[in-house]
């Protein structure tokens, strides 16, 4: 019995190219390069792809965040407040764990979701 077609129709679901060049330019890609080599480390444009993703995703439906099930228009009003400045801190700081992390992109995304509001107390925290 067959209930339904479940093709997704291309006109209606967003692609992810678009979404993702819009995204390096809310966040200023380019200026992740590094000065010296000119080239910018591949996990800035992993960060990109997942905030893209979650742009992409139905907004009616729900995501996992920090463990618990969020509202992915939500996550999606954070995501869209995420700067340069929002982005290398989370770049940093995945550099700094200590431990193994399994789910990488559970915990970029919770990362990505948590630094907007935490990078004015990182900065007071840090001393500078």
């Amino acid at each position: 019995m067959l209930l339904h077609d479940t093709k997704v129709n291309p006109s209606v679901c967003p692609s992810i190219a678009p979404t993702l060049d819009r995204v390096m330019r809310q966040v200023e890609y380019h200026c992740f390069a590094d000065y010296r080599t000119r080239c910018i480390d591949p996990l800035y444009k992993e960060l990109c792809l997942i905030i893209s993703e979650v742009f992409v995703l139905n907004p009616e439906t729900f995501i996992k965040v920090n463990g618990s099930l969020m509202p992915i228009r939500l996550v999606q009003e954070v995501y869209e407040q995420l700067r340069n400045d929002h982005i290398r801190l989370v770049f940093d700081n995945f550099q700094e764990v200590s431990c193994r992390v399994y789910n990488k992109k559970a915990y970029l995304r919770t990362a990505l979701y948590n630094i907007l509001f935490e990078l004015e107390s990182h900065f007071i925290n840090d001393g500078g």
